[in-house]
């Protein structure tokens, strides 16, 4: 016998449906709306199907991508003048994404010897276990990057601003020597977002950044991304989907809030930073002052050459008697700076290297490559500058 058909469907099936809406007016949001959702539904199978064989069709699964990465890997592209940019949940992530791309079993890398010291646990302890060996070297000495070269070797790896010590690469000479050799050159430029440095400009091939940080700016969302030529990036979105290195709908949607004002931010904290490292350089307790744009930086004349606009927001200084427990006190001492085992917010804030992006080395690695127990780094936010030095110097007179 038949059933008579159905007029309305029930609560719960009304339920499940609850919050579907089809937009028909001419007008479009202002502010890009946040997709949280992780699938798509279609009427048939080949709509899916179509977006699977080209995915600049729509989007399926966010694993692979959603419209608010999309928006932002298109953002960032055009601001970093790539052919193509991939967001991933880190920075980190990025960085393992562009090296898996461009080595594998077998290859080799050689990276600068002062980076992140979160990288070079990441180069020591996870590529070794996918059989990527790496040599760390000082990459401003050419012969002695020549002298690391092997047959297998496939990139180098550098920071365009070294962290913590803010060491200024030559992008140009860098990527040269790359070419020649055929090796892919991969720069960090988080401390330098494109509004400061576009390393693709000098050659670089591939440029990676910690979005978490001036790309965001405000130390709530999460992520990295990557990019360069077409090609390059179409191997990492494989790689990344694969694995799972996927910016999450909300993060991407804060990051392409954050780009709107990031040439006002960095304006700012150029523009800070410069008057912080001065006014630090003439204190006696201090002892050396690490910031390119001072004349006493080793390479401030590189520094003025590929930074036109400002030379960053981070920096950092050596407390001139005392070691580890001198850079507590004055830690404690500060009022309105904190503690922050990150950087690039728009407040300022303070950290020990030796304790937090180095702490995984050994002390002879950290002085090997300059991170010493007097060492302290600032990243100097968009505050008034005067604010920020009365509270470095009574915290300076404590000790």
């Amino acid at each position: 016998m038949l059933q008579p058909k159905r007029a309305r469907r029930s609560q719960q099936t009304l339920a499940a449906h609850a919050g579907e809406l089809e937009i028909t007016q001419a007008g479009r949001p202002l502010a890009m709306p946040l997709y949280q959702t992780t699938v798509w539904g279609f009427d048939n199978v080949e709509d899916a199907n179509s977006i699977y064989h080209d995915p600049s069709k729509g989007w399926v699964y966010y694993r692979s991508s959603g419209p608010n990465q999309s928006a932002f890997e298109k953002a960032f592209a055009q601001m970093e003048g790539a052919e193509a940019s991939r967001a991933t949940g880190s920075g980190m992530a990025a960085i393992f994404t562009a090296l898996i791309t461009a080595a594998q079993v077998g290859d080799h890398i050689i990276a600068e010897k002062s980076i992140y010291g979160v990288t070079v646990s990441l180069f020591l302890k996870q590529l070794s276990r996918f059989g990527i060996e790496v040599t760390f070297e000082d990459l401003s000495d050419e012969q002695a990057v020549k002298a690391a070269l092997k047959p297998n070797t496939k990139a180098i790896f550098f920071e365009t601003l070294g962290n913590p010590l803010v060491g200024v690469a030559d992008l140009g000479a860098l990527a040269k020597l790359a070419r020649e050799n055929k090796l892919v050159s991969i720069v960090d430029s988080t401390f330098t977002p494109p509004y400061l440095v576009r390393p693709l400009e000098y050659g670089v091939d591939v440029v990676v950044h910690a979005t978490t940080k001036y790309a965001n700016g405000h130390s709530d969302a999460m992520g990295g991304i990557l990019s360069g030529n077409k090609d390059f990036i179409k191997r990492a979105i494989e790689s990344a989907q694969l694995i799972g290195l996927t910016m999450s709908p909300f993060d991407a949607w804060m990051n392409v809030r954050s780009l709107k004002t990031l040439p006002l931010r960095m304006e700012a904290h150029c523009r800070n930073a410069l008057i912080i490292a001065q006014w630090l350089e003439a204190q006696p307790q201090v002892s050396r002052v690490h910031y390119p744009g001072l004349e006493s930086h080793i390479r401030h004349e590189l520094a003025q050459r590929q930074m036109p606009k400002g030379f960053g927001g981070m920096l950092a200084f050596e407390i001139k008697e005392g070691g580890a427990d001198a850079v507590q006190r004055f830690i404690k001492a500060l009022e309105h700076i904190p503690y922050v085992p990150s950087l690039a917010d728009v407040i300022t804030t303070v950290n020990y290297p030796a304790m937090t992006s180095h702490r995984h080395l050994s002390s002879e690695q950290r002085n090997d490559v300059g991170v010493t127990d007097r060492l302290v780094r600032i990243s100097v936010g968009i505050e008034d500058p005067a604010d920020i030095i009365a509270d470095l110097e009574q915290a300076l007179s404590a000790l």
